[in-house]
């Protein structure tokens, strides 16, 4: 579809934004517009220059988190390389709920190093 004059600064400011941030989708294409430059724009109007000019992110572009033989779990090769975090919630009878927050180093939870 041809861009008319009145969208054409807006593709330009679109297209700017998702070279920095090609993930990005209409919605926080829109809020960065409206929020940090201060734009009056609708957010379908975004949706459908976007769509146009095939910038919208498609299921197969999200980047997903894969672990198996063709992504394992990084090793930590180390001291302060990977940090891990875990946190549980403990039920005290009289304080309440009293939160846990473990932070570990990878380096020094690995069987490797101890062989």
């Amino acid at each position: 579809m041809k861009i008319t004059i009145r969208n054409l600064a807006l593709v330009e400011q679109i297209l700017e934004i998702k070279n920095d941030h090609p993930l990005w989708g209409y919605r926080r294409v829109w809020s960065y517009l409206k929020y940090r430059q201060g734009m009056i724009v609708n957010k379908k109007r975004i949706q459908r220059l976007m769509k146009e000019q095939n910038l919208m992110i498609t299921p197969e572009i999200r980047l997903k988190t894969k672990r198996g033989p063709t992504r394992p779990k990084p090793q930590a090769e180390y001291p302060n390389h990977f940090w891990g975090i875990d946190m549980t919630k403990i039920k005290m009878a009289d304080w309440g709920w009293i939160y846990l927050t473990v932070v570990l180093d990878w380096y020094t939870n690995q069987d490797r190093r101890l062989a």
